[in-house]
Order: C-alpha cells, then structure tokens, then sequence
C-alpha cells in the first residue's frame, strides 16, 4: 500500500474541513448528494465518451495501481541483472536456462530467453521495443482517462451551479428556501473543484508517474541484455545500466 497517496487524500479532506470549521462553517454542508451525482458522475462519463473503450476498461482494472506500492527496486534489479551477465561471461548464455524457469517476471523472462535462443541485440530491441511501447500506451491511455475526468469536473460544477440556481430562482416568493436553494447550486461548483484537484487529476498523475518507473525498469532490462549478446563485461553494464538511473532514485 502506497501510505503517501492515502495520507495526503486525508490530509487534503482534513486541512478543507479545518479551515472550514475555522471561518464558522459545517463541512458536512458540503456533502450534497445530488450535486455529487451530477458532477463526478458525469464528468467520468464524459471521459469515457473521450477515451477508447480498452482503454477506459483499462483504467478501472489499473485503479489500485494508484495505491499500490510498486515492486520496483533499481539497485537490486541492476545487480540480479549484473549476476546474469557475469553467469553468461562464465559459463556461456545456456547456463542461464535453469534461472529463467525461478523468473516470475514476464518482461524479464521473455528477454533472458533471447538471450538464451542467441538473439543478436538488433533482434533483442526489435522484439522488445513493441512491448515496451505497448506499454507506455496502456497506462498512458489509463492515466489519461482519469485525468480527463479531473479536467471534466469543474465545468460539470458549473452546469450543476447553474440548474440550482435555476431552481432556486423559481422561490423567490419563499426567500428561505431560496437562499437554501442557492447554497445547495454551490456544493455543485465546489465538488466540482475538489472532485478534479484533490482525486481524479492526482490519481491521473501518479498513475502515469508509477508507470514511467515500469517502463523505466523494462528498458533497464532491454538495456542489459542488449549487453549479454554483445558480450559487455559485467562491470561496464554495471555502469550503463547504473547511469541510465541515477536521474531516478533506485528504490521506490
């Protein structure tokens, strides 16, 4: 579990609801049911009507992906990578046919194998770039889903605004029930707001940013075992591959 994306959600709620409390008003004012189903609803709608449907299946199916820890640690996987590359300098590219079948990790397997099979690095990129590629597009499309949804819910806010106070102009006989009329057209704008800048865009963001470190790790591995087949020394991929992430911190 990804604590970082679930305390700052809390944090968000709680420091709105503080300052909210502190200027003499009612958080609880501003859950307003209707306007909820008016604004976010719709506004995931109009996502979907944007977003290919794969990829709006995609999103849903990847949405814990928001608020999992991911897996990745650069440092080790550069080591393990580095010991398959000292195993091939040693003992040939067949020794590594017992190590492959302890892989659970598919992009790896499937790269360790062409090494295995005396892929040539042209063939090695050939095959896997496509992968890598496909990749970045899945959780690209995703990502944008619900950043599309974030960028919807403001104006939906507005349309929701809008037809409170349309109703809420239909009482001006009864002024109480006017002024609750337009108070409650104002939730609308406000989850609207909060729907687009404290949820839907942030989780379009670190979707998108947890991807690029799997798309990172995948060209890593392409990257290594480019280096088996040329026969690199294990000690100079150590160092490409170390350079390829320095710009990123090795353990997430």
């Amino acid at each position: 579990m990804d604590l970082s994306v679930i305390l700052a959600m809390v944090g968000a709620l709680a420091s709105i609801s503080i300052g909210d409390i502190l200027e003499g008003g009612n958080p609880l004012h501003l859950l307003h049911f209707t306007s909820f189903l008016i604004v976010i609803p719709t506004a995931m709608l109009a996502a979907v009507t944007a977003t290919e449907s794969h990829l709006v299946k995609a999103a849903f199916k990847e949405f814990k992906f928001i608020f999992k820890k991911l897996p990745i640690n650069f440092e080790a996987r550069i080591d393990e990578l580095v010991e398959y590359a000292i195993v091939v300098k040693k003992q040939g590219v067949l020794a590594l046919e017992k190590d492959i079948q302890n892989i659970n990790h598919e992009f790896l397997k499937e790269a360790l194998s062409m090494v295995v099979d005396g892929s040539k690095e042209e063939q090695i990129e050939e095959n896997l770039e496509p992968i890598i590629e496909e990749t970045e597009h899945y959780y690209h499309g995703a990502s944008h889903y619900w950043l599309l949804a974030g960028e919807t819910a403001p104006t939906m806010g507005l349309v929701g605004a809008v037809l409170g106070l349309i109703l809420a102009l239909q009482k001006l006989d009864n002024p109480a029930e006017m002024a609750a009329g337009i108070a409650g057209a104002f939730t609308a704008t406000v989850t609207g707001i909060a729907g687009s800048y404290m949820f839907l865009g942030p989780w379009g963001h670190k979707m998108k940013a947890k991807a690029h470190l799997v798309i990172k790790e995948q060209q890593l591995i392409m990257a290594a075992c480019k280096g088996m087949a040329r026969g690199d020394a294990p000690g100079e991929l150590k160092l490409k591959l170390t350079k390829m992430v320095t710009a990123m911190p090795l353990k997430v």
